[in-house]
């Protein structure tokens, strides 16, 4: 059986978008994975015996809500599996995640002023692939963007981006960033460019011969200035529906990389963070 995919119910403010973008995935992009619905019950310690009833009480009721809100809209085609978790939260959610093996997590995620948020938590520790949702649920898929820096993760993003345009027949927007010179200066030596950008194209015409795409709309562009500005200015002006990224670049080995980490915070759309 295909792996599942992973639905991070909370019961908050995202909760829609995310069933919503489940149904979707399950009926466009993965069609053979079964949904597998999930709360994790946020327990940080071992609680005391004289708890364990209430907690249980806890646990039914949720698994009601989890029914009610399900069970009335889901697609007669899908596979549906409805799982709440008790125990330490961490260890909980990590024999879980573990045991099912999930092609991807969908959770959303809402950025807060004062704290991290749990969401935010969860994906720094976890290394596996989340798709995270905000305001807008993810319904079609029509255009991809993907910025690339060629290091193992982000390679494994332009992959996951033409797995899923082959799957919807969207249209794919790969592009590079050169830094320039200065780490002030917000242009580029034309010179300097020039070198760069070949030697861009060249590392680009090798992954697309390694990678064979076929019957796939795709494109690649470089440009130049600091990376987090030039892929939301991109963002402004394609208006994908998806974004695909690595959680990290070539340097950090553990956790989501700072371009990721500020896009997941400000993107407007679906964001799907490839490990």
């Amino acid at each position: 059986m295909a792996k599942p995919i992973a639905l991070a119910i909370d019961f908050k403010k995202y909760t829609p978008q995310i069933i919503k973008t489940g149904f979707f995935l399950a009926q466009r992009v993965y069609q053979e994975s079964p949904l597998v619905f999930f709360h994790v019950i946020e327990q940080f310690f071992t609680p005391p015996a004289y708890l364990l009833p209430y907690l249980n009480i806890e646990k039914e009721r949720l698994e009601k809500a989890l029914n009610e809100l399900v069970d009335p809209i889901c697609p007669l085609d899908i596979t549906v599996e409805k799982r709440i978790l008790l125990g330490e939260f961490w260890l909980a959610l990590k024999n879980f995640l573990e045991e099912i093996d999930p092609e991807v997590v969908v959770l959303g995620y809402e950025p807060h002023v004062f704290k991290i948020p749990t969401a935010e938590k969860i994906l720094e520790r976890l290394e596996i692939n989340f798709l995270v949702v905000k305001e807008r649920a993810l319904e079609k898929i029509e255009k991809i963007l993907c910025p690339i820096d060629f290091s193992e993760k982000s390679l494994s993003a332009l992959k996951k981006a033409f797995f899923i345009a082959k799957k919807t027949e969207a249209e794919i927007k790969a592009f590079y960033v050169i830094t320039p010179l200065e780490l002030g200066d917000k242009s580029c030596d034309s010179l300097y460019f020039l070198e760069k950008e070949k030697e861009i194209k060249d590392k680009w015409e090798r992954v697309i011969e390694e990678l064979k795409p076929s019957g796939i709309n795709f494109s690649f562009e470089t440009l130049c200035g600091n990376r987090l500005d030039e892929i939301v200015r991109k963002m402004e002006e394609e208006k994908p529906d998806l974004l695909i990224l690595g959680r990290r670049g070539k340097v950090l080995k553990i956790g989501i990389g700072s371009v990721s980490k500020a896009l997941l915070k400000i993107s407007k759309i679906p964001v799907y963070l490839v490990n």
